[in-house]
């Protein structure tokens, strides 16, 4: 994409805030636009539905972080809200985890939290298949939120209301909910049950959270809509089934502001807005308001030029390990972006996203406690207005946080020295993990290196006709490998278990462990069969 295509990509965001976000005070003329997106974790997918190959580091140029100075009356209209996002839909940790961490998230800068359930949150009734089967007990959400109060942090639930409505529609019993039989992403907006589901959901996390003054009710990234018959386009479509559950939101819990993703509205224009409040308006008379007065936009984008931030998962649905200079430019590109904002709009909060999964099929991003040094430096990012690797806070965070040196920003494709210190909620897990970065990236140059790929190949194997010399390196070098990648997987076993649950431990164990493992035993007993086969012929001879 070229800088003008970037430039009017970011004109148009700021242009939509503008016209749906943009509330004129009758008295001052003023208007406000609450909320501005940069994140702390994930970059989406575009086309979730098109499957990708997992992604190994390359080695590439990065330009180093910088100091991004803020312009200092442009410094009011930031507010001071700094949400810290915790995605339970994958490696969802104990509360005990989140006990000791909460109160790092306050002593960095965060002032609230944004938490996504899906089905983490305990269902019941008829929703009670929604649970999963290591879903938070209403006891646990409400340790949860007292630790946030206890911390003076707010509280922000997070409902999906349409799309990544996976960990709903994967069921048989809400499968007729889609809008495409085959896919469970999003769900139908035309079969009225869908409405109904969703406003049962909505009910239970309000009745157990009726303190909040936000609800975020999701609705980014529908892929696949409009396509039952419908005199409707996509976006009217999407309009009316948004604009029915925030009005239902604003009837019930009239206390309760509204946020959602901004993406499916960047391209939306006020001529389909106008069109959905003609036809709604007669049955939901709150319609009237517009959607401006009815919800904040939470604007995101994962392009570290462009905007958005993040701390983890953003570089991949498979990556385990923080690349957090490529997170703080994102934060920066973000703080740069401030100056862009029309002078109409102001920005009420953050939100630094961390997701866990790029959807509820997906295996895990990084872990929480691999990101908690990115979280940190992020955080303070934000607060400070800028970063750079010698500044005074990057110093400060570090020693906080246990270590003797600065925090390395720059952790890929290997790590230069692996800190085997680290005082924080953890840290154990955030050391294995560096470690597993380094053993993954000598074990792809060792599959990929000319003793492996120029004396073993299938065709020197098949045909018998392989030189021992090589393959006894190959076996030393193996056979260390996979003491290696075995002694680490006792350890992160020990480690993840003090966070996660026994399925999250299993499941990132065999992501992570078991195709290099049973790689090098195939590897293994394929050379040391060859190696028998000149043994037998050498005692034949003799």
């Amino acid at each position: 994409m070229d800088l003008a295509m970037k430039d009017y990509q970011r004109f148009m965001m700021w242009h939509m805030l503008e016209q749906f976000w943009v509330r004129k005070d009758t008295e001052s003329g003023c208007c406000t636009v609450r909320w501005q997106m940069p994140l702390w974790a994930c970059q989406k997918r575009m086309f979730p539905y098109v499957p990708q190959q997992k992604k190994r580091w390359r080695q590439k140029k990065v330009v180093p972080a910088r100091l991004v100075p803020v312009q200092r009356d442009r410094i009011p209209s930031i507010g001071q809200t700094r949400l810290v996002h915790l995605d339970l839909k994958g490696a969802p940790p104990k509360i005990s985890y989140l006990a000791q961490v909460i109160p790092l998230f306050k002593k960095f800068g965060a002032t609230g939290l944004l938490v996504e359930y899906e089905d983490m949150f305990p269902y019941n009734g008829e929703l009670r298949e929604l649970a999963g089967a290591h879903a938070y007990s209403q006891e646990e959400i409400q340790q949860l939120q007292e630790l946030a109060k206890e911390h003076d942090m707010l509280y922000v639930p997070l409902v999906q209301t349409f799309g990544h409505f996976e960990f709903v529609l994967k069921h048989d019993k809400f499968r007729h909910l889609r809008e495409v039989d085959m896919y469970p992403m999003a769900l139908c907006p035309s079969n009225a049950e869908s409405l109904v589901v969703v406003k049962k959901m909505i009910d239970q996390v309000m009745a157990a959270h009726p303190d909040v003054k936000y609800l975020h009710i999701g609705a980014d990234e529908v892929f696949h809509l409009a396509l039952h018959r419908t005199m409707w386009s996509d976006r009217q479509l999407f309009l009316d089934h948004i604009m029915t559950v925030l009005s239902y939101i604003k009837v019930m819990y009239p206390n309760v502001k509204a946020i959602m993703w901004d993406d499916m509205l960047r391209e939306t224009s006020m001529a389909h807005l106008q069109v959905v409040i003609h036809h709604v308006s007669a049955s939901v008379p709150l319609i009237a308001y517009g959607i401006g007065e009815m919800v904040e936009p939470m604007v995101w984008c994962y392009l570290p030029r462009l905007s958005g931030t993040f701390l983890t998962g953003a570089t991949g649905s498979s990556q385990y390990i923080v690349p957090i200079n490529y997170h703080l430019q994102n934060h920066l590109a973000w703080l740069a972006q401030l100056d862009n904002i029309p002078s109409s709009l102001t920005v009420q909060g953050w939100a630094l996203t961390g997701w866990s999964r790029y959807d509820h099929y997906a295996t895990h991003c990084e872990l929480l406690p691999a990101a908690i040094p990115s979280l940190a430096l992020c955080l303070q990012t934000v607060v400070h207005g800028g970063f750079t690797e010698d500044c005074a806070f990057h110093r400060k965070v570090s020693e906080e946080l246990g270590f003797s040196q600065t925090i390395q920003v720059q952790v890929v494709p290997k790590i230069k020295t692996i800190a085997q210190e680290g005082r924080f909620p953890g840290a154990k897990l955030f050391q294995a993990v560096h470690v597993l970065v380094n053993l993954d990236a000598d074990y792809i140059e060792f599959l990929n290196g000319d003793r492996y790929t120029g004396w073993m190949t299938d065709y020197h194997v098949r045909k018998n006709f392989t030189n021992p010399c090589h393959l006894e390196f190959i076996i030393h070098v193996a056979s260390r490998l996979q003491e290696e990648f075995s002694k680490l997987h006792r350890e992160m076993d020990s480690c993840l278990s003090e966070v996660y649950d026994p399925s999250t431990v299993e499941e990132w164990l065999v992501v992570h462990f078991k195709s290099p493992i049973d790689k090098l035993s195939e590897i293994l007993g394929t050379a040391k069969t060859q190696i028998e086969r000149y043994s037998s012929k050498n005692t034949c001879s003799s």
